[in-house]
């Protein structure tokens, strides 16, 4: 090998090396005590029985059919824990992670919307609080 070829698969080492760590899963696991992270899931607005927000960005979900859910919300809303006349909306009635779902609540009399970034399964609110709990206390507010 002359100087060029190696000094080329010195540089394809480096990128293939680059690469491989930027496919590395860069999410922490969860803080043991709050047991498995939750799998995605699926509900229909229309069996929402009630709903409550656990913090400025996530919110919880129990259905007629006695499922719960655990909302996660596209930013902070500081003044969503104070919250009233919450509605969920989705498209064709069914809320899902990244389906385009929106929660609306009124702060101060005007109408606020939120998008649904990730539903997520959950035993009970209990459990939902537990991982809020977690969740934020690894995050910092932005």
């Amino acid at each position: 090998m002359n100087g060029k070829q190696r000094a080329a698969a010195g540089l394809a080492g480096v990128i293939v090396a680059a690469l491989s760590l930027a496919c590395t899963s860069t999410q922490a696991a969860e803080p043991s005590g709050v047991g498995p992270t939750p799998k995605e899931a699926c509900f229909n607005n229309y069996k929402v029985d009630s709903f409550s927000p656990l913090h400025e960005r996530f919110v919880y979900v129990r259905t007629l059919g006695g499922e719960h859910y655990l909302l996660t919300l596209d930013a902070f809303y500081l003044t969503l824990p104070q919250a009233t006349g919450i509605r969920i909306s989705g498209t064709f009635g069914r809320v899902c992670s990244e389906s385009g779902a929106m929660i609306t609540f009124v702060d101060a009399g005007r109408p606020v919307s939120c998008r649904i970034i990730r539903v997520e399964a959950v035993a009970s609110r209990k459990e939902a609080q537990k991982i809020v709990n977690a969740r934020s206390a690894q995050t910092p507010k932005e």
